[in-house]
């Protein structure tokens, strides 16, 4: 893991050598964004941000209210730009609610060993010990 830590209107890039498409999830909005081969992705925000490298994607925590995103210098719609981070939510009680499990996530891949879990189940789980 990675800790960047970013002042006002800081930016953020990286660039997609290939072979393969690159999935890069922004958390906590549950934002997926596809950067294609060759393809440069940025991030503008306020805040920290924290890198997790998976097998399979690339996985930005974000602290700074909001975020935008840029692939190759168009912005891309998203949550992050326009729905600030509420208050408490961090990656800790994401940890909580998902227990590390990204098929839980709305935007998430299904898996076919483990089926999703809602979040009320577990949120429910965490009070029934």
């Amino acid at each position: 893991m990675l800790t960047l830590m970013t002042d006002v209107n800081q930016e953020w890039s990286l660039s997609n050598p290939g072979p393969d498409a690159l999935l890069v999830w922004l958390e906590p909005w549950c934002d997926e964004f596809e950067v294609p081969v060759r393809s440069v992705i940025t991030l503008k925000t306020s805040g920290d941000l924290e890198i997790e490298w998976t097998s399979e994607n690339l996985v930005v925590w974000a602290s700074g209210p909001t975020v935008s995103v840029f692939i190759n210098d168009e912005r891309q719609k998203s949550g992050a730009e326009s729905i600030p981070i509420p208050d408490g939510l961090t990656k800790g009680i994401l940890n909580i609610l998902f227990a590390d499990q990204p098929t839980a996530r709305l935007g998430g891949r299904t898996s076919q060993s483990i089926g999703p879990i809602s979040w009320w189940c577990r949120v429910k789980g965490l009070f029934s010990r």
